[in-house]
């Protein structure tokens, strides 16, 4: 019998959805097999989300630590048939349905073998019930997504994320004010689109640096209300001061962007 796991996280338990996820669990012909409740470490984070990394993904890291690490969670042992990819449906029907955001999506299963194999040997490892290991021929690292900037010596961070939080978890958070790039008569606006490729750092490192003055916590709502409604205006000017942004943001790897007129 194939083995997968599904991660209940506490948003999950805060907005009563856990039955909706358990019957999504029945409705894939799964079984729970065992159940624990948990609360996750900073340490646990780092092993299960190990693509991010301190130096590289500080912001990343940072919220994840302020949405896992404060409220119970909790991990089922799933059985029955091709329970990996059924665990993976389970978890899009999930999200689809409830999910406000990279914060607020309710429920975490691996994407890969190896990263299940990786992930799951840590959570059930220490239950005598269910520790036979998982194994998987696909390598169990996940490879690093894309780093930013450091912005710890410029701010503090754990602070920063408490003062968004309120505002991430909102069911429909206000549209953040784009920023001004120049004192002329505004033109032009500049663009941004979600991109899957990019990580919340890289975004954020990439709209700091391309949109001169603009405080560290107005860059990350804008990575974020982007990522949320798919193309926003981050930025507008004239034209100039918008075209020079939007090759910054280039230069950064972002390509789901570009400036029209306002």
């Amino acid at each position: 019998m194939d083995r997968a796991f599904i991660l209940l996280k506490p948003d999950c338990f805060r907005t009563d959805r856990s039955r909706a996820v358990e019957a999504a669990v029945t409705a894939e012909r799964l079984r729970v097999a065992c159940r624990h409740p948990i609360t996750l470490t900073e340490n646990d984070v780092r092993v299960l989300w190990s693509e991010y990394t301190d130096d590289a993904h500080p912001l990343m890291r940072a919220f994840l630590d302020r949405y896992l690490c404060r409220a119970p969670s909790e991990v089922l042992l799933l059985t029955g048939p091709d329970a990996f990819e059924a665990a993976r449906r389970v978890k899009r029907v999930i999200r689809s349905r409830y999910a406000n955001g990279p914060f607020a999506n309710l429920v975490h299963t691996a994407e890969r073998r190896g990263e299940l194999a990786r992930q799951a040997n840590h959570l059930f490892g220490r239950c005598p019930n269910c520790a036979e290991p998982f194994a998987s021929d696909e390598s169990p690292v996940t490879p690093q997504r894309p780093g930013g900037r450091d912005f710890r010596p410029d701010v503090d961070i754990p602070h920063l994320v408490d003062e968004l939080w309120p505002e991430l978890q909102a069911e429909d958070p206000p549209p953040p004010t784009a920023h001004r790039l120049d004192d002329s008569s505004p033109d032009a606006a500049l663009y941004l689109g979600a991109d899957r490729n990019q990580t919340l750092d890289s975004t954020v490192t990439a709209i700091w640096s391309a949109l001169p003055g603009i405080p560290l916590a107005q860059a990350v709502r804008l990575a974020l209300y982007t990522g949320r409604v798919g193309t926003y205006p981050i930025a507008v000017g004239g034209r100039p001061a918008v075209e020079h942004a939007h090759r910054v943001l280039l230069a950064h790897g972002l390509t789901a962007c570009g400036p029209t007129p306002s």
